[in-house]
C-alpha cells in the first residue's frame, strides 16, 4: 500500500535493480539522495504550496525552478538549469470539458520528480499502474523520462479514439434531434480546438527536448526513440484536422437541414396566409358599418357568404395540393 509522506505530500520510491521498487520516507531520501548508484522516482501529490516549497528546494535549490513549477501560466516548455532539467506539458483530464492538467518533470542525475497542478490518480488519467511498473523497471533517469513521456502521448491517442466515438454518436443523434445536435456540435468543435492546442504544446515540448543540450542528464540516447513519439503526436494532429473537417461537414449538413425545416415552416405559414387572405378580405367588407348594404337584408345572405368563403378556402387548398406545396 502506498503511503503519502504527510510533511511533503510526496510518494518516494527507490528503484533497485532486479527488485520491487521500495517506498522510502522523505527523511531517508534526504540522507541517500547523493548516492549516484541509487535511482529515485518522486511523485508530488500535494497541491499545498507550503508542502511544495518544503520539498522542491531539496531537489531543486534554484529559486527560478521553484517559481517555474508553481507558476500557473507556465504550461509547456523545456528548461535547463544547473544539475536540473525541467519539462512542462499539459495532460488531458477531460477533453469534452476542456480540462487539462499541467505536469512538471524535474530530471536530476539519479532522480525523476513528477509534479502536477491537480492530483493524478494512479488508476486514472495517463498515470496507470502499468506505466508506473514500466518506470520502475528502468535503470536510468533518462529511460524513466522517456517511458513517462511515451505514456502521455499514448494517453492522447486513447483520447483520440474517444473523440472519434463521440463524433460517431453525434452523427447518429443528428437523425433524431437536429436542434440539440447543433449545440453539441459547437461544444465538440470548441473542445476539439482546446485539445489541438494541448497537442501543439506537447509537440513543442518534445521538439525542444529533441534538440536540448544539457549537462544534467544525457539526452542523446533519447533522441532516436523521441522521434517516434513526435511522429505519434503529429499523427494525432493530422487526425484532429480530419475530425475538424468532418465536424465542419456535419455542421454544414446540419445547417442545410435546419434551413430546410425553416423553409418548410415558412411554406406552411405562406399557404395558411394565402388561404385566409381572401377570407379576411370578405370578412373585412361585411364588417364595415355602412347604413345601406343590400346583402344584410337577404334571408340567406349570411349562409351564402359562409358557403362562398368555404368554397374559396377549399378551392385554394385543392390548388396548393395540385401544385405540390404540401409535400
Amino acid at each position: 500500500m502506498k503511503t503519502v509522506d504527510s510533511s511533503t505530500g510526496t510518494l518516494i520510491f527507490e528503484i533497485v535493480k532486479n527488485q520491487r521498487p521500495k517506498q522510502i520516507r522523505w527523511e531517508d531520501f534526504l540522507t541517500i539522495r547523493d548516492d549516484a548508484n541509487r535511482l529515485f522516482f518522486i511523485h508530488a501529490l500535494s497541491q499545498n504550496l507550503e508542502q511544495l516549497q518544503k520539498c522542491l528546494p531539496a531537489v531543486a535549490a534554484n529559486p527560478l525552478i521553484i517559481e517555474r513549477c508553481i507558476d500557473p501560466n507556465a504550461i509547456s516548455g523545456v528548461f535547463s538549469y544547473e544539475r536540473v532539467f525541467v519539462l512542462q506539458l499539459p495532460v488531458t483530464a477531460d477533453w469534452l470539458l476542456s480540462r487539462y492538467i499541467k505536469i512538471t518533470l524535474l530530471c536530476l542525475q539519479n532522480t525523476l520528480v513528477l509534479l502536477s497542478e491537480e492530483p493524478l490518480s494512479f488508476n486514472a488519467s495517463f498515470l496507470s499502474d502499468e506505466l508506473l511498473s514500466s518506470i520502475y523497471r528502468q535503470k536510468q533517469v533518462i529511460s524513466m523520462l522517456y517511458v513517462l513521456l511515451d505514456g502521455v502521448v499514448d494517453h492522447s491517442s486513447e483520447i483520440m479514439l474517444q473523440i472519434r466515438r463521440t463524433v460517431d454518436d453525434l452523427e447518429q443523434d443528428m437523425l433524431n434531434d437536429d436542434e440539440d445536435s447543433a449545440k453539441q456540435l459547437l461544444d465538440f468543435k470548441r473542445a476539439l480546438a482546446h485539445f489541438e492546442i494541448a497537442l501543439e504544446a506537447k509537440h513543442r515540448t518534445m521538439t525542444a527536448l529533441l534538440s536540448a543540450d544539457t549537462a544534467s542528464i544525457d539526452v542523446s540516447t533519447l533522441r532516436e526513440p523521441l522521434r517516434d513519439v513526435i511522429t505519434h503526436i503529429e499523427h494525432s494532429q493530422r487526425y484532429v484536422d480530419r475530425i475538424e473537417d468532418r465536424l465542419s461537414e456535419l455542421h454544414h449538413h446540419l445547417t442545410l437541414v435546419l434551413q430546410e425545416k425553416t423553409s418548410q415552416r415558412l411554406r406552411i405559414l405562406t399557404i395558411l396566409s394565402s388561404i385566409f387572405m381572401p377570407l379576411t378580405f370578405v370578412a373585412g367588407i361585411y364588417g364595415m358599418n355602412f347604413r345601406y348594404m343590400p346583402e344584410l337584408d337577404w334571408h340567406y345572405g349570411y349562409p351564402l357568404v359562409l358557403l362562398g368563403m368555404l368554397g374559396m378556402a377549399v378551392s385554394l387548398i385543392i390548388y396548393f395540393v395540385g401544385k405540390g406545396w404540401f409535400k
